[in-house]
């Protein structure tokens, strides 16, 4: 800030030389002279800068001790409009622009959210606004009761920073771990048979078992209850533990046309850009009428920044592809490479807490498609908790 106030108010880049130079400084400090950025060249002469409106008052202190003072350049506003003092227009139009740079220095036009992970820096940024923080808010705004409101109604946040650099707010988060589930272990629960199987082993804690290792089952099937009576007839009501593993079977069919419509770019294209300044959108093109039946769109959009001093300008950019519904035809190697891709994201998805033991695919090619038929052999956890109904 202190380099924007002395542009507005010019500075004067000057020389001293004489013999009693330390006298001269020591007047300066004395008359409250401000000097910027002081240093002794070799043959004893001072360079220094100015503030505009203190240079002539280094007359006094220079005919005090005999020190000749000399201009080596002016800097700042004034200097550089002077070229242009006779166009009114371009200099009343470029003072009115810094003005209103000075004033759109005084408000925050950009949030930045940093240090998400589960949660959306969008959620953040439109929860803050709803705080009175956001674009368009005072940089003078006391952040602190904003982080502690935040904190205090945020269960998954543990830890906020806001710090206002410039004209942008950067919003600094920690996310809370996830905590371990505690499980209600005076809830009375039953183990089922999550789906069919062949049971490999059981390990239960509490309940009584329904079924053997080597017994079959079908999903639903009982496998522990905890509905029991004990032997002086009394029934017990207990939480089930268990952990029971069976040999199961999986089958999944993918099937993968030889020939099928997709939609492709054709290469035509159209652009267009606008200005927002605020609220107020400006379009840069005069029809944004879209000739096209079928067409993706692509929208970005960026702030006018510098370093860390935003803007409230945005530059929008919109980009329109004509596509079109084209017959694509695979190949036999092309259908089977698809199809057994697939087939490796269903080991993945759908597989990924069980053991595969054994795996048979069957190949089958039709006129309009390739099939491929997987069975897998599989070892995994069946047991599946539910509370007993009374």
């Amino acid at each position: 800030m202190r380099d924007i106030f002395a542009f507005f108010g010019g500075r004067v880049e000057a020389q001293a030389s004489g013999n009693q130079i330390e006298q001269f400084i020591n007047l300066l400090y004395r008359y409250h002279i401000p000097l910027r950025s002081p240093r002794r060249t070799e043959d004893g002469r001072l360079l220094f800068m100015i503030p505009r409106r203190d240079f002539k008052r280094l007359r006094v202190p220079a005919f005090k001790t005999g020190t000749r003072v000399k201009i080596l350049k002016k800097r700042g506003l004034f200097m550089a409009i002077r070229p242009f003092k006779k166009r009114f227009g371009l200099v009343a139009g470029l003072i009115l622009f810094m003005g209103i740079i000075f004033y759109c220095s005084r408000f925050v036009w950009q949030v930045e959210v940093s240090g998400c992970e589960n949660i959306s820096a969008t959620q953040i940024v439109e929860d803050l606004k709803a705080m009175g923080f956001g674009v368009g808010c005072s940089r003078k705004i006391d952040v602190d009761p904003i982080e502690n409101r935040y904190l205090t109604g945020n269960d998954k946040i543990a830890w906020m920073s806001i710090n206002i650099r410039g004209t942008t707010a950067y919003v600094e988060v920690k996310e809370k771990g996830l905590r371990p589930k505690i499980e209600d272990l005076t809830v009375p629960t039953n183990i089922y048979a999550a789906r069919d199987g062949v049971i490999l082993s059981i390990r239960d804690y509490g309940g009584t078992r329904q079924v053997q290792v080597g017994d079959t089952v079908l999903a639903g099937d009982l496998l522990v209850s905890g509905d029991w009576t004990d032997k002086y007839g009394v029934r017990r009501l207990s939480h089930c533990i268990a952990t029971i593993t069976a040999e199961t079977r999986r089958e999944t069919e993918i099937s993968i046309p030889l020939s099928e419509p997709v939609r492709q770019k054709t290469g035509k294209t159209r652009k267009f850009y606008a200005i927002s300044i605020g609220k107020f959108k400006i379009p840069l093109y005069f029809s944004g009428k879209i000739s096209y039946n079928d067409y993706d769109t692509v929208s970005k959009d960026w702030p006018l920044k510098i370093a860390s001093f935003a803007f409230p300008i945005r530059f929008h950019s919109t980009r329109v592809d004509e596509v079109s519904l084209e017959t694509v035809t695979r190949s036999e190697e092309e259908a089977r490479a698809a199809a057994y891709t697939k087939l490796g994201f269903f080991e993945t998805d759908r597989l990924s807490a069980a053991t595969i033991i054994k795996r048979e695919t069957q190949e089958e090619l039709t006129e309009d498609a390739f099939r491929l038929r997987a069975v897998f052999q599989c070892e995994e956890e069946i047991g599946i908790e539910m509370p007993i109904e009374e």
